[in-house]
């Protein structure tokens, strides 16, 4: 499944913005359902938040009830100028070519 940029760059913004709101750093941490709650696509922001534990912005954990997400705290740089950027121009898609 092809995904677009712009798509991306809005789930991504969306879901580090949420898990950074919610203190999500390694010791709190959010079920997917919830990290992907009141996006539209269910099936692009997984293939997102796949794409962010890649990129090792986001950690997962295997819990009891399913994977729980969490913020890299070794990459709050890069976490601090996904949540602060706005509009169309983005470091995501950047990111994606490293």
């Amino acid at each position: 499944m092809k995904i677009h940029k712009s798509d991306y760059i809005k789930y991504s913004r969306f879901m580090v913005r949420k898990l950074h709101k919610a203190t999500c750093y390694g010791k709190g941490s959010m079920y997917e359902e919830n990290v992907i709650a009141g996006l539209p696509d269910k099936a692009v922001a997984k293939e997102v938040i796949a794409a962010l534990v890649k990129q090792k912005i986001c950690g997962k954990k295997k819990k009891e009830h399913g994977w729980k997400y969490y913020l890299n705290m070794d990459r709050y740089d890069k976490i601090m100028e996904i949540i602060k950027e706005t509009g169309s121009s983005s470091i995501i898609p950047i990111l994606l070519m490293l």
